[in-house]
């Protein structure tokens, strides 16, 4: 009953609607069917699905390209260690050397100024300069 009522009221409402827009309200009505329809249509929520699924086709590709560079860094990152690493064992290595070399320089830098005192030690001849014992060192050597 309330559906009869309502139609001349519609109607009416149409009529005053249609003089006083210059757009006549059944194409405004026309064009929200229309949107209504479109929302619904199997075709709209194909495109729509297929957009969320190119989007969600770059995520992932974004994704697997942060993966990617992550993973190139942590082997950089990694072969950087592996060659600090070295450069600290050779560096031990060169300090222990060095070190014992020190020390095997020190010992015959004492042995040489044993040897210097010992020669200094000695009275020299009257007649040469240089001591027999002396000479037959430099000879030998």
């Amino acid at each position: 009953m309330s559906e009869v009522l309502a139609l001349p009221l519609v109607k009416g409402a149409l009529r005053i609607l249609g003089f006083t827009i210059p757009i006549p309200v059944i194409f405004i009505l026309a064009a929200l069917a229309w949107v209504q329809f479109d929302k619904s249509s199997a075709i709209r929520q194909a495109v729509n699905e297929r957009v969320r699924e190119m989007v969600a086709g770059a995520e992932i590709a974004s994704l697997e390209a942060q993966l990617d560079a992550q993973a190139w860094i942590a082997a950089r990152s990694a072969e950087a260690a592996r060659e600090a690493e070295r450069r600290h064992a050779v560096e031990a290595t060169a300090r222990t050397n060095l070190a014992a070399r020190l020390a095997a320089i020190q010992i015959e830098n004492e042995i040489l100024n044993d040897d210097l005192a010992d020669l200094l030690s000695r009275p020299v001849d009257r007649d040469c300069a240089v001591d027999t014992d002396v000479l037959g060192r430099l000879r030998s050597k």
